[in-house]
């Protein structure tokens, strides 16, 4: 009992001293009135991109979900390459658009789609998702934390597959800082609302800030309530908050090959990789 009402004080303590510096920085950051993509368009939620080509159901699909934290540490370049040379998908939380970000993008010629959660300096912060194939549609989604009064985002990719279906992929980066779940469930009923009305298997990836019981038993539940089961990892390194892992990568109408995270000097957070076959009739 008396641990538990520590860890609560803790992060009260913790939420209430990084809302008070964020009210001193928040005028220096460009924070959307509304959802939107990190494109060109202004005030653009949805983009639609023409079909030119299809990911094969006969073969394995390959992804890698990584919290990137803003490309701050060293070797993350590296990192990214690595991933890059197994994976069709790549899953950031946490990106920031820098121009060394954006050579890479550019030189690894990956298609990416970034979720705008806010600017600083000109460079925009939120998840991004780099694949291989360009996606039919993709979407931004946001939610202010109640206390940094700074949006978490999610970013919700269709992708055409070669057996006629749509894979839908969201990449989630959950609001962190909150006392109680009420703002937490919010964001994670908004996302479960939208999974259950897709057709198709689906992919829901990134980090969840599941650093309490409540917080993660909520997406468990959830989330299983409408059909997606947890990847189970081989090599679990995943980072913990209070015993409790914080990524997670969920699934639905696909087969889990093998899923592993491992641990690297370039993010507080390791990364993760999955391999998936589709159930071809």
């Amino acid at each position: 009992m008396k641990k538990t009402l520590k860890k609560r004080w803790l992060i009260f303590g913790t939420a209430t001293l990084i809302g008070a510096i964020s009210v001193w920085i928040y005028d220096m950051l460009e924070v959307p009135e509304v959802p939107r993509l990190a494109s060109s368009q202004k005030d653009v939620r949805c983009l639609n991109y023409p079909v030119s080509a299809s990911i094969d159901v006969s073969n394995p699909l390959s992804i890698a979900v990584w919290n990137i934290y803003k490309q701050q540490l060293d070797g993350w370049e590296d990192e990214l390459l690595a991933l890059s040379k197994t994976s069709s998908l790549i899953l950031l939380q946490e990106a920031q658009s820098s121009q060394d970000l954006q050579h890479y993008i550019s030189a690894r010629q990956w298609h990416s789609n970034q979720a705008f959660a806010f600017s600083v300096n000109d460079e925009v912060a939120g998840v991004m998702t780099l694949s291989e194939l360009a996606p039919q549609k993709v979407c931004a989604y946001t939610k202010v934390e109640p206390y940094l009064r700074l949006p978490k985002s999610a970013l919700y990719s269709e992708f055409p597959l070669s057996n006629g279906q749509t894979l839908s992929v969201i990449n989630i980066h959950s609001i962190n800082f909150t006392f109680g779940i009420e703002e937490y469930r919010e964001q994670l009923n908004a996302l479960v609302d939208a999974v259950n009305k897709l057709d198709g298997p689906v992919i829901v990836a990134g980090d969840f800030n599941t650093w309490s019981e409540k917080r993660l038993k909520t997406v468990k539940t959830e989330l299983n309530r409408i059909g997606l089961q947890e990847a189970v990892f081989d090599t679990d390194a995943r980072l913990k908050v209070f015993s409790l892992p914080l990524d997670h990568i969920y699934y639905r109408d696909l087969v889990l090959n093998d899923a592993n995270s491992r641990r690297t000097l370039a993010s507080d957070h390791a990364m993760m990789t999955a391999s998936f076959s589709f159930n071809v009739n």
